[in-house]
């Protein structure tokens, strides 16, 4: 006991200390954080790919109550273009993917951490080689009443030239985030609250475009959300949710000459969360966003905003899964004050034998920036998991990524994209 006290004080010291030491698109954040630390936890529910077969999943290696467990995928694929914008240039690519994390065992509290890589290498344009990785640590603390949830994490990447809202440059452009958050439920018979604060630092690498420079210091900005979501528990698994959330956009090397880009929001979201059904659960969300800026220059937005997430499981064997979202979000492009970005996705998960899985979906974007344009996006995806033993497994997927635009604010922006890309990846695991 008196070990376990000692670890968890020092994680949450070796955490302030970060703390005291020092947004692109939301779905960006929530493809760069790991799985399983505590504080980036954001799976919707269990899925025929998700749910756990243990006879089929790696031991792991363990040292008193805590397990690690360290992964290595190796991929060989195609994809059909490399480059940003409408000129292609396809290449062989190899992909390798080290992780490992970490979690605790304990029957109260528990902490968890995740360090991974991705290095990409392109066979026939080594000018786009990219190295991306990520380290996150979080903990939750039972403290009387409430659980304290604590988590950091640093990122360091690069833009992918398929994602909506990006510049035409000639390689990716590097940057690195900073997160940290904090938050602290508390329940009270059928109510329960959570304060919670994100904070989250911005900085990116500077880039070409069309070999000249071009300087993405205007980019770098510190945003700090802090909101409280109110829960009302109608039945078991059943609840309805008011969130109310706060966020600041600090840019913190504003450019000479050029009107500043912060802003405050403010934003308000109601709606239910239900998971006592075997064959639907649903969580829909929807509100209303105000976002000011510091300059005069740029009017006050104010917007609908939505969340939503319905999963359906007709059989043991299959879960279809569709979510929704509706916000503001930041831009790329110098001068472009925000957009409102819709996305949408659909996934079907089937296990057609008990060690052979597939995977199809189809996804939808779209950005109205405010200084007016638009992009769209969509993303096909299909992929086969072939579970050879406990320890390996053999991942087929292709996906399709195409997008538009028309009357982008600025020439730099990517205003058609399309791009098949085929991989075979073996993963391993202990």
């Amino acid at each position: 006991m008196w070990a376990r006290a000692t670890l968890l004080w020092g994680f949450l010291a070796a955490t302030f200390t970060v703390c005291l030491a020092g947004k692109a698109l939301a779905e960006l954040m929530t493809a760069l954080f790991p799985e399983g630390v505590p504080g980036y936890d954001t799976a919707d529910g269990v899925t025929v790919e998700t749910r756990l077969h243990p006879e089929q999943m790696p031991l792991g290696l363990r040292e008193d109550a805590f397990r690690f467990t360290p992964q290595l995928d190796q991929g060989l694929g195609y994809t059909s273009n490399v480059l940003p914008g409408s000129n292609r240039h396809g290449s062989w690519q190899i992909v390798t993917a080290p992780s490992l994390s970490m979690t605790s065992d304990w029957p109260r509290d528990q902490i968890g951490a995740a360090m991974s890589a991705q290095d990409t290498r392109y066979l026939s344009l080594p000018s786009q080689n990219r190295t991306d990785g990520t380290v996150s640590a979080g903990g939750r603390i039972d403290i009387g009443d409430g659980r304290l949830t604590l988590a950091a994490s640093h990122v360091a990447a690069h833009e992918d030239p398929g994602t909506i809202d990006t510049l035409a440059t000639d390689r990716p452009i590097a940057f690195q985030l900073d997160d940290i958050r904090a938050s602290y439920a508390v329940a009270a018979g059928r109510w329960a609250i959570e304060p919670a604060i994100d904070v989250t630092h911005w900085t990116y690498s500077d880039t070409t475009i069309m070999g000249l420079p071009a300087s993405q210091a205007y980019r770098d900005r510190l945003v700090t959300q802090a909101g409280v979501t109110t829960y009302y528990e109608l039945a078991p698994l059943r609840k309805v949710l008011l969130v109310v959330r706060g966020v600041g956009q600090d840019y913190t090397r504003a450019q000479p000459n050029q009107p500043s880009l912060n802003s405050n929001s403010y934003q308000v979201l109601a709606g239910i969360d239900e998971k006592d059904d075997p064959v639907w659960r649903w969580r829909v969300l929807v509100g209303g966003e105000v976002r000011s800026f510091a300059s005069s220059s740029y009017p006050r937005e104010t917007r609908p905003i939505a969340e939503a997430g319905i999963g359906w499981s007709p059989s043991g064997m299959t879960t279809v899964t569709a979510t929704f979202s509706r916000e503001t979000e930041d831009a790329a492009q110098e001068g472009v004050s925000g957009m409102a970005y819709t996305s949408a996705r659909l996934t079907i998960d089937h296990e057609y034998l008990r060690n052979l899985l597939f995977k199809a979906s189809a996804g939808f974007q779209r950005a109205d920036f405010f200084q007016g344009g638009y992009q769209t996006g969509t993303i096909l995806g299909l992929g086969v998991t072939w579970v050879l033993d406990r320890n390996a497994r053999l991942l087929f997927t292709y996906d399709q990524t195409d997008l538009r635009g028309s009357s982008l604010p600025a020439a730099a922006m990517v205003a058609g994209f399309s791009r098949g890309l085929g991989l075979i990846t073996l993963r391993l695991g202990l």
